[in-house]
């Protein structure tokens, strides 16, 4: 089920609930995605950084209890060696303030959970293609 595209593309989840966590790398594993984790949303940046290769794009839990997503955002946003990277949301419930919200800072969309099995890599696909979703 690897797709060509994606295989060996590299990710980074941060995500704080162990059962969506599981789910997600296995969804990644699925698609030959390589990714990286991380639970708290501290140090992303400097998570992001060490990563070789670089994650090709970010996966953010928007309801993460110790850390402001959108403060996440700003900060791979204004890093000169991360501001390229796409980042999307996860959620568990994608209001429109909350898409809203997400364009207004430059991410590539929102997925809500349990994520689409079917469709994502393909919405990976677009993201990667400089697409949003």
């Amino acid at each position: 089920m690897h797709d060509s595209a994606l295989l060996n593309r590299c990710a980074l989840v941060i995500e704080d609930d162990p059962h969506s966590l599981i789910a997600i790398s296995n969804l990644l594993s699925e698609l030959g995605i390589r990714y990286k984790r991380n639970t708290t949303g501290a140090d992303v940046a400097a998570q992001a950084l060490q990563m070789q290769p670089r994650p090709d794009f970010i996966l953010l839990d928007v309801d993460l209890p110790l850390a402001d997503p959108f403060h996440i955002v700003a900060m791979l946003q204004n890093h000169p060696e991360l501001a390229h990277i796409p980042i999307i949301f996860i959620s568990d419930r994608a209001t429109l303030d909350l898409l809203d919200r997400a364009r207004s800072y430059g991410c590539a969309g929102v997925l809500t959970k349990p994520l689409p099995r079917r469709q994502l890599g393909e919405l990976f696909r677009r993201v990667l293609e400089g697409k949003a979703i």
